[in-house]
């Protein structure tokens, strides 16, 4: 299947779970510009890919890029790309914030990534479970620090009722402060305790959840033009905003069953 109209002209996979996710194409072309929530890991297992990272034009087979780091455009023609969202102010990506430095993005080599390149390929081609994907995310972050990647804290009670409200809460009525109270902490507690564990801060995470909602709605029959207000956003306007965030796609590319492959890995 071709059709250059589409970002993934050859269809994606798409694995995802609470504020992380692994996205493989065949081929990907992003020229939507974006600043994504989280620092985004890219694997080619074939060809090299281009990517433009706040005006420094880089090609290649791997490369690592700052949270919040302007990406203008990435063109992976034939590349078997996989894509890594990774949240590292989360202790389990940690080590990352090292490599990263002060730099916007790393250029990586792919000797580093040789031993996996099997296991991406084959989960581009047919889906793996989440315990699958889930330890090649680690094993990923492994081969680029050199170490184990940290044992998660367990997770305190109110930050796990913090999620539980905002995945309930509109994200049009969602703030700091209104979470805060529901939970019964101040809004200063809350702000640390939420960024510390899941390495999103509560805005973040209420957008991530957004667009999930709103792809689950969808898969359930939703149409797009009344996604905006089940899912709990202002508009249609936002919703492509929060997609563009995540995925540098907008709403009808990422939902397209013709081309994409939503894995839940919750």
């Amino acid at each position: 299947m071709t059709d250059h109209k589409h970002p993934a002209p050859s269809g994606v996979t798409i694995y995802y779970w609470p504020c992380s996710l692994v996205l493989l194409a065949p081929s990907l072309l992003l020229d939507r510009p974006t600043s994504p929530l989280c620092a985004t890991l890219r694997i080619a297992c074939r060809n090299p890919y281009t990517i433009e990272v706040d005006g420094r034009l880089l090609t290649t087979r791997a490369s690592l890029v700052a949270p919040r780091a302007g990406r203008k455009k990435m063109m992976a023609l034939n590349s078997d790309l996989a894509l890594f969202y990774l949240p590292i102010d989360d202790p389990e990506y940690a080590g990352l914030k090292e490599v990263l430095g002060q730099d916007l993005v790393v250029d990586l080599p792919i000797a580093m990534f040789e031993h996996l390149l099997p296991r991406l390929r084959r989960a581009m081609s047919e889906v793996v479970d989440a315990p699958e994907i889930k330890a090649l995310v680690r094993e990923v972050v492994q081969a680029i620090t050199g170490q184990h990647a940290a044992e998660p804290p367990a997770v305190d009670p109110r930050v796990t009722a913090a999620c539980q409200v905002l995945d309930e809460m509109p994200l049009k009525d969602v703030s700091l402060e209104a979470v805060a109270e529901k939970v019964n902490l101040s809004s200063s507690r809350l702000r640390e305790l939420f960024k510390k564990q899941t390495g999103f801060t509560i805005g973040e995470y209420a957008r991530w959840r957004g667009v999930w909602r709103a792809a689950l709605l969808w898969k359930r029959g939703a149409k797009l033009s009344g996604l905006a207000v089940e899912a709990g956003f202002y508009d249609m306007a936002h919703v492509d905003k929060a997609f563009n965030e995540v995925f540098g796609m907008n709403p009808s590319a990422v939902i397209d069953p013709r081309y994409v492959t939503l894995v839940s890995c919750e």
